[in-house]
């Protein structure tokens, strides 16, 4: 049997502790973890070729103001005419005030979104 003093053990642990720590655990080139998330909100308009199930998944609800500006909200309740709820949207990570107005000519409502000021 190989008698090892209790130095060698901890000279042995620390070499395997180094080996562990200095070794490469991402398989990048930047040797970084890389978040490679896809986007399906591009320069303020959900992309058409995916579909509304995806975006509702993942996003929530999606209203477009009247300059065709979109926003997404994961809880989306009923606002009444000139009514004004503050709710976080998803596309844009931030909280906003969202008015609604109706349109007789149109027969529904069309919403004002602005950024909420505590933000």
């Amino acid at each position: 049997m190989i008698k090892l003093s209790r130095y060698t053990i901890a000279h042995i642990l620390i070499v395997i502790i180094t080996i562990i720590i200095l070794s490469s655990c991402a398989n990048t080139s930047s040797g970084a973890i890389e978040y490679n998330t896809t986007s399906y909100f591009i320069n303020g308009k959900f992309e058409d070729a995916i579909p509304d199930s995806i975006i509702r998944k993942v996003y929530g609800f999606v209203i477009t103001e009247q300059n065709g500006n979109q926003h997404s909200y994961r809880i989306f309740r009923e606002i009444e005419h000139y009514g004004k709820e503050i709710l976080f949207c998803t596309a844009h990570k931030k909280w906003e005030v969202v008015s609604a107005f109706w349109q007789s000519e149109k027969a529904k409502y069309e919403y004002m979104v602005r950024t909420h000021r505590k933000q």
